[in-house]
């Protein structure tokens, strides 16, 4: 099967597994051409649209006698706000003939009108030939048997019965530090926090009793305390934070695939050369903010970037958007994001391990459904077997070894050791 990158890939395949065909987007309306200037040469146009699943019927043939090679063509007309791109086809050969088009992205949230100008002469022409029925697919709308809530529903469910089993997914999260500020709102809902650092420094998780409440303390926090566990975790430091994160506005729009991020400073001044950073407010829901990983901060810009970090999803933000250093680092175990209806172009926030457990899962409901007993276990028992391997294969790096009579470094506790070159740290 193939590997799915959105969660409307996950709809579909569900949807094919029951013969259950979610709704499609029909072809362009109200398709015109113009040409400019006019000449005597005839050609046939129409125009289609797409979504990330397929592509819809052409519209109506437009025939043009008044072109020329030379010529602009201006093509407008009506396509869905839920359309991706347009494809233009044409023909010089004859009417029903169309054997190359030109593809045309849709801005973010859809334009409902369009106007294409292209030449014949354009860079980006592609042989082929247009569609005759439309599967440009809405994985969010309702099939015959099944709604698309439901769908959401099993999906939701599945990611908890796994996470029952796996524990959850290993992750890093970030947080924005206030000078002399002791309590933050951790972005997601972890499991367990294993690990953390501050500016760089090692974080130690404690109790509370390990935190001074006489007075306010100031320094390089050490010493973290989980002070609520609930739909919102709240952490505490001690000392209270030192300094207040770097802050800026991204100064160009990013897509959710850029590899850069170049910004305007703010009033406070960036420490830490790599880590992590967070677009948009601060405290967010994951769905409102984005962690990103930087290895470098140079010349007012973040580069060499891993996105869509901690349970947040790599989006397109705007010029202007607050970028803050998160030099409150933190790892641990995460629960995986629900999804709700209205989600099929959202990124499917999952390692590849859980997708193939997800789909063992999702078929066993299915089994289910059709009450095919039997072959609902077996892919539940499938499901749990991939689940348990997560689970007994955390450890992806391979642990530090010290040569027998080797010096000691900085893997091992100096002094301790002895002929075996030390004692070496967890």
């Amino acid at each position: 099967m193939s590997q799915w990158s959105l969660v409307g890939d996950v709809l579909m395949a569900l949807r094919e597994m029951a013969a259950d065909p979610a709704q499609a987007l029909p072809a362009p309306a109200s398709v015109a051409v113009t040409p400019a200037p006019p000449g005597a040469v005839s050609l046939w146009f129409t125009v289609t649209q797409l979504t990330p699943w397929g592509e819809s019927a052409p519209s109506t043939e437009v025939a043009l006698t008044t072109g020329a090679i030379g010529s602009t063509f201006t093509v407008t007309g009506q396509c869905s706000f839920a359309a991706t791109s347009l494809r233009v086809y044409f023909s010089l050969a004859g009417a029903g003939q169309q054997d190359r088009y030109i593809s045309y992205t849709v801005p973010a949230g859809g334009i409902g009108a369009f106007s294409i100008p292209f030449t014949l002469s354009s860079s980006g022409i592609t042989q082929g030939f247009d569609p005759q029925r439309s599967s440009a697919w809405l994985p969010d709308t309702d099939g015959t048997a099944l709604s698309a809530a439901a769908l959401y529903r099993w999906i939701n469910e599945g990611l908890d019965v796994m996470t029952s089993i796996t524990e959850g997914i290993r992750d890093v999260t970030g947080i924005p530090s206030t000078a002399a500020q002791a309590q933050y709102q951790v972005i997601g809902n972890w499991r367990s926090l294993t690990s953390g650092f501050y500016d760089g420094w090692p974080i130690t998780f404690g109790n509370k009793s390990d935190v001074f409440r006489h007075g306010n303390v100031r320094g390089i926090s050490g010493t973290a305390v989980l002070n609520q566990d609930s739909v919102v975790q709240q952490i505490e430091l001690y000392p209270q934070s030192s300094r207040t994160s770097g802050t800026s506005l991204i100064s160009s729009p990013l897509t959710a695939t850029s590899t850069a991020i170049p910004y305007t400073p703010g009033t406070t001044g960036w420490v830490l050369g790599f880590g992590l950073a967070l677009l948009g407010p601060y405290p967010a829901d994951p769905s409102a903010c984005e962690l990103v990983y930087y290895s470098s901060n140079v010349s007012n810009s973040l580069t060499q970037l891993t996105r869509g970090m901690g349970g947040t999803v790599a989006q397109a933000w705007p010029a202007g958007t607050p970028l803050t250093e998160c030099n409150i680092y933190m790892s641990g175990i995460r629960y995986p994001i629900h999804y709700q209806r209205g989600q099929a172009a959202t990124q499917l926030n999952l390692p590849p391990a859980w997708i193939d457990a997800l789909k063992d899962y999702l078929s066993s409901r299915f089994k289910g459904a059709e009450q095919d007993v039997e072959g609902q276990q077996a892919m539940l028992k499938s499901c749990e077997q991939k689940c348990q391997a997560i689970k007994g294969n955390r450890q992806v790096m391979s642990p530090r070894r010290v040569q027998a009579g080797g010096v000691t470094g900085p893997e091992v506790v100096s002094g301790l050791g002895g002929y075996f070159g030390g004692v070496i740290l967890p």
